[in-house]
């Protein structure tokens, strides 16, 4: 699997702490390149067009030359950002679900994605314990229709990436983050877009702070972020409990009432979804 990941030349903690974590994990056919992410004074000095902060569009721009870069490549183009997070199976989870299908009807299969909406997180869990439940590792999650965020790690199908690339390189201002951009693909049906579910990646801790988003010790894409972390096939709560903890005391009871039976839960998982929920429903209060 070639892989690649977006980094900007002044974010070497961000290569650094990547680059370790794949070398732990990686397997022999696993190989991961730095492609140098389009920076800000590019955008400015080139006059880009578009709607969008720099940064956004230095974002759209790495994502596409990268694409552009490896269209004669065999085989699938793995890209990650470089808040990406790689688990123990992850290499080898993505192996067997591509063994599996090898005429995968999908033009981009993300391997963790955001999911802003509350009502779409706890239908999440449901499946989740649901997969569980039957036994069942992996499955396809359809994002045609579901409001997802986000450009951590994604699977490019190779039958696909010139369709991607001619998207993308007829974009003449953007006005969308990459994200966003693939999203409203997705939804109009021209894209076919998918997530593996359980999550096969999730996101470091630098996810905390964004390189192209203003920093907002409120940001309600803390809490998403969280969620992420909670929900993908090798998570730790044990990790998440002081973030938790933090949330658990900064919401009135009036909003704690709201998700009471599962906040009192026996089930570990249940009572920690239980806390994240609350603190995503005081913020939308």
């Amino acid at each position: 699997m070639d892989c690649f990941y977006i980094n900007l030349d002044r974010a070497t903690e961000r290569r650094s702490r990547l680059e370790s974590n794949f070398a732990a994990i990686k397997k022999p056919n696993w190989s991961l390149t730095r492609f140098p992410a389009i920076d800000t004074e590019y955008v400015r000095a080139n006059n880009i067009a578009g709607c969008t902060t720099p940064g956004e569009k230095g974002c759209f721009l790495s994502h596409k030359i990268l694409i552009g870069e490896n269209l004669a490549k065999a085989g699938p183009l793995f890209i990650a950002e470089d808040d990406a997070a790689f688990g123990a199976r992850s290499c080898a989870l993505i192996d067997a679900i591509l063994k599996q299908s090898p005429n995968a009807d999908w033009d981009i299969l993300f391997t963790d994605v955001g999911t802003p909406q509350l009502s779409t997180m706890i239908d999440l869990v449901k499946y989740r314990r649901g997969l569980a439940a039957k036994g069942e590792e992996l499955a396809f999650l359809d994002l045609s229709k579901l409001n997802f965020v986000g450009s951590t790690a994604y699977l490019v199908n190779p039958k696909s990436k010139q369709k991607l690339y001619g998207l993308l390189d007829s974009v003449t201002e953007i006005d969308l983050p990459y994200d966003l951009y693939l999203r409203q693909q997705a939804h109009a049906g021209i894209l076919k877009v998918r997530s593996l579910f359980p999550f096969v990646t999730t996101l470091s801790d630098y996810s905390e702070d964004s390189q192209i988003k203003v920093a907002d010790l409120k940001r309600p894409d803390l809490r998403w972020n969280l969620f992420r972390k909670m929900v993908w096939a090798e998570r730790n709560l044990a990790s998440c409990k002081p973030a938790l903890e933090q949330m658990n005391g900064s919401v009135t009871e009036q909003v704690a009432a709201l998700f009471k039976q599962l906040r009192s839960s026996p089930d570990e998982e249940l009572n920690a979804f239980g806390v994240l929920f609350t603190a995503i429903a005081a913020d939308m209060d």
